[in-house]
């Protein structure tokens, strides 16, 4: 076996550097995580619900909000949909957008709202606003929404098809009751239009059992007396305003006419379409002039078909079933609509550029191997193997970048290809392997804790971020960097530490460092991923395992498996106290009984095997799998440049271990293992770049005869020390 710890000289170059930059990640970790919101970009955190009635605004700056009425009257809610259309823009010459169009209106507070979960479709949105809940395509049996229509039948006009809409919301893995908005207002709801039979809009005024209790259809000159009719009988009323320049004008006379108690809802309605849609949304009544937000999103300008039903049921004064899953929409901050404009176009190209980006990664990495390994040898090899890894581990923080400057599409693509790879190349350069790692890693895992910290808004904005478009997630980390982030923490505290004993000290200094990450993802005002929190924790614990002088124990062991549980237990106490709202309290410790959280625990496991029966998930799942195992046997041959550096095999461990628990407890846990195998194998190739080590070839063998004939019979591969530019020396 090779001698490693003659190569630990090597390590000396740059070390006072790295040590300079682990200090300054953990100092800027601890201190940006415990303020909260910062920058420029920081959004308000809306208030509980608790906090936030009958509060009318409070100064002209449009800092308060109001989600019930301040008049005195019966409190009545318009939900006003507009299809589109209308006069052109004199200095482009195109036709104005909806938004465009609701911006133009002082009185409406504006926002864009998530259309659907995952795949969209019109129908569904639809469902989604009158359910107040909503799970993703594949969630539902059969996946495809029924074509439903408006008819007038024996009782009145209703919801063609309905049983079989009802019929596959109960197949849902939650509780979906289509109709319960307006089967929660007393008398129900009304709609207005001005063609029959009614389009597909007006199922929001449907009950549960699909009848409308009230449909009002007339001439367009006569839609604005007929809405003013219907809201004095009651509370709820839809209107499908016409196409154009006429269906504004109507709006216009409503708001002009709208009293302090009624709360008027302007939206684009859904479109035929099969891209993921985020319709622009305006109100009138919580504040004028303020931008729209909720608990559900986080982020400012953006909520959620779900967020409609508290909002129109609380305005009214109603209860809210325990059946909607969203919050109250609220209206807060400066009104701001270039702003929201930007967001919406960045969010809009994200997923369209996300492939494009994986290949540029790919053709980037083999063009580079290629000519290294033809230009260099067998020395060139092992540097493609580290440059390539180093690049992987930069593209992380280069995405970051990128949602902060927001570049085109061709300089996107060509930062997250090319640019990763001179990243890559110049580490490998300048830093003696294997701390150049250190570099990529935590300089990445700083920037996205920060990032969590001031309510990551730049995270949603990126290439490996949650897109809020589709409607899963809005804040926080997806499933992808839940699983990237703390591998790539572990890898670059071993990369730093790569000469240093073990000690207390440096268990104390992973377990702090891995702490702080898990308490970014996991509380409900930054991340508020719960399994993210399982990751990190059963990572952490497995490294400081390792790392402990006394070895692994018993008694170690028993520890390890309670750190979880104890972050998790952590995690609620933070979310209570800081009132976080993250899902893990309502779910979990909201549960109404046992009976309750076995649901919910079963439906995670439900998402988790439909996830893994999705497109090529069972290979891919296969192949982490094996090459799991494979490395696990080989372990001493792969990882003998390292085996005698703790931190190296800390670092091993504790990714490996965390993936393992993220998968058999996350709702997406195939993802979380084909992630993780995927950075530990970039891990384990830069391992296998040590410059020192060179394959036996002819020329060498007699040479190298006694020498091999003593090594072990693991490592008989390897045959002598190379010098290289990066090498020990």
């Amino acid at each position: 076996m090779i001698d490693t710890r003659a190569g630990n000289a090597g390590f000396a170059p740059g070390r006072r550097a790295l040590r300079l930059l682990l200090a300054f990640t953990l100092l800027a970790t601890l201190v940006g995580v415990p303020f909260g919101p910062v920058g420029a970009r920081a959004q308000e955190r809306p208030k509980p619900a608790a906090e936030k009635k009958r509060q009318a605004p409070t100064d002209a700056q449009g800092r308060g909000h109001a989600t019930e009425p301040q008049g005195r009257g019966r409190p009545t809610v318009l939900i006003a949909l507009h299809p589109g259309g209308g006069r052109l823009d004199p200095e482009t010459g195109r036709p104005l957008t909806v938004f465009e169009r609701l911006a133009a209106r002082p009185a409406l507070s504006l926002g864009f709202l998530g259309a659907t979960q995952g795949q969209y479709s019109r129908r569904q949105a639809l469902l989604d606003l009158t359910a107040g809940n909503r799970v993703s395509r594949s969630g539902y049996e059969p996946n495809d929404a029924p074509r439903f229509r408006i008819a007038k039948g024996k009782r009145g006009w209703e919801v063609h098809k309905w049983r079989k809409v009802v019929a596959r919301a109960g197949s849902a893995p939650t509780d979906i009751v289509p109709g319960l908005l307006a089967g929660s207002v007393p008398g129900g709801a009304a709609f207005v239009g001005t063609r029959e039979p009614p389009g597909l809009d007006a199922v929001l005024a449907a009950n549960p059992d699909g009848r409308i209790p009230a449909v009002d259809i007339g001439r367009r000159s006569t839609l604005p007396a007929r809405i003013e009719r219907q809201l004095g009988e009651r509370q709820l009323v839809v209107v499908a305003l016409p196409r154009g320049t006429r269906g504004y004008a109507v709006l216009d006379r409503l708001l002009s006419k709208r009293p302090p108690e009624q709360l008027v809802v302007a939206m684009k309605r859904p479109p035929r379409s099969k891209l993921p849609q985020m319709l622009p949304i305006g109100i009138a009544g919580l504040f004028d002039g303020g931008t729209l937000t909720s608990r559900t999103t986080r982020l400012e300008g953006l909520v959620v078909t779900t967020d409609l039903m508290p909002t129109v049921l609380e305005w009214l004064g109603q209860p809210v079933p325990p059946q909607a899953a969203g919050r109250a929409i609220l209206a807060q901050g400066h009104r701001d609509p270039a702003e929201l404009m930007d967001l919406e176009n960045r969010l809009r190209v994200v997923y369209p550029r996300r492939f494009p980006a994986l290949y540029a990664v790919f053709i980037a990495l083999a063009t580079a191997a290629l000519m290294l390994s033809l230009w260099g040898g067998a020395a060139g090899r092992r540097q493609a193997l580290r440059v390539c890894a180093l690049a992987i581990f930069w593209i992380p923080f280069v995405s970051l970048l990128c949602a902060a400057l927001e570049p085109s599409r061709r300089v996107e693509l060509l930062l997250m290809g090319a640019g990763t790879v001179v990243l890559g190349a110049l580490c490998d350069r300048f830093v003696a392997w294997p701390r150049a790692p250190a570099i990529p890693a935590l300089l990445g895992v700083t920037a996205y804790v920060l990032d969590l910290a001031r309510g990551s808004d730049l995270i949603v904005r990126s290439l490996l971020g949650p897109n809020p478009r589709f409607g899963s997630r809005f804040y926080g980390i997806g499933n992808e960097l839940e699983a990237t982030l703390p591998v790539l923490l572990l890898i670059g505290l071993a990369a730093a530490a790569a000469a240093v004993p073990r000690s207390r000290r440096l268990a104390a200094t992973f377990g702090i460092a891995m702490l702080v990450l898990g308490a970014a993802i996991g509380a409900g005002r930054l991340g508020a991923d719960v399994g993210g929190v399982i990751t990190v924790g059963a990572g952490a614990a497995a490294a400081v395992v390792v790392l402990l002088p006394g070895g692994v124990s018993r008694r170690a062991i028993a520890l390890a498996l309670a750190v979880p549980a104890l972050a998790l237990m952590a995690l609620a106490a933070i979310d209570i106290v800081t009132g976080g709202d993250a899902h893990f309290t309502n779910t979990v410790l909201g549960a109404d009984g046992p009976q309750a959280l076995a649901r919910t625990i079963g439906r995670r496991y439900e998402l988790a095997w439909q996830t893994f029966l999705r497109g090529v998930m069972p290979v891919v799942t296969l192949v982490a799998i094996i090459a799991t195992v494979y490395a696990w046997r080989r372990r001493h041959v792969l990882y003998a440049a390292v085996l005698d550096s703790p931190a190296w095999q800390a670092a091993l461990v504790g990714g490996l271990a965390g993936s393992v628990a993220g998968t058999l407890t996350n709702d997406s846990g195939p993802v979380l293992l084909a992630v993780g195998v995927f950075v530990l194998a970039w891990a384990t190739a830069y391992v296998r770049g040590d410059p020192r080590l060179a394959p036996v070839d002819s020329g060498s063998a007699r040479t190298a005869s006694a020498a091999a004939a003593t090594d072990d019979a693991d490592t008989g591969e390897f045959e002598r020390p190379v010098r290289t530019g990066n090498s020990a020396g």
